[in-house]
């Protein structure tokens, strides 16, 4: 049984890559494979990764979103996270990345200071 999907959509320079079931150790291929599309594309200038239909993730997801981001830096490209329900949100803020991580609301948005 397939606990988990990694969809992506590309629309001019912009990539999405939306997650859902659970991001772990056994997933994880699966992500880094969807990601890697948009990820070697330098026509591509921003990927933006849904989490709102992911029920877990864990440290290896936390390794996945943190190595695209810096690859996309040293690009002068952009990855944002559209925030997941609590649960997975709370591994982002147990392991301070809240500042470092680019989150945005649901339609693509910067998060104004002070919005959950």
């Amino acid at each position: 049984m397939i606990d988990y999907a990694f969809d992506v959509e590309i629309a001019g320079d912009a990539a999405v890559v939306r997650a859902s079931g659970e991001l772990d150790l056994s997933t994880a291929p699966a992500l880094e494979r969807a990601i890697g599309g948009p990820l070697g594309d330098p026509g591509i200038r921003s990927i933006t990764l849904d989490l709102r239909s992911l029920r877990f993730i864990d440290s290896t997801g936390l390794r996945i979103v943190l190595t695209t981001d810096g690859a996309l830096r040293a690009d002068g490209r952009r990855l944002q996270l559209i925030k997941g329900p609590p649960s997975v949100h709370r591994v982002f803020e147990l392991a301070l990345l809240e500042e470092r991580l680019d989150f945005v609301d649901g339609d693509g948005a910067p998060e104004r200071a002070g919005s959950s």
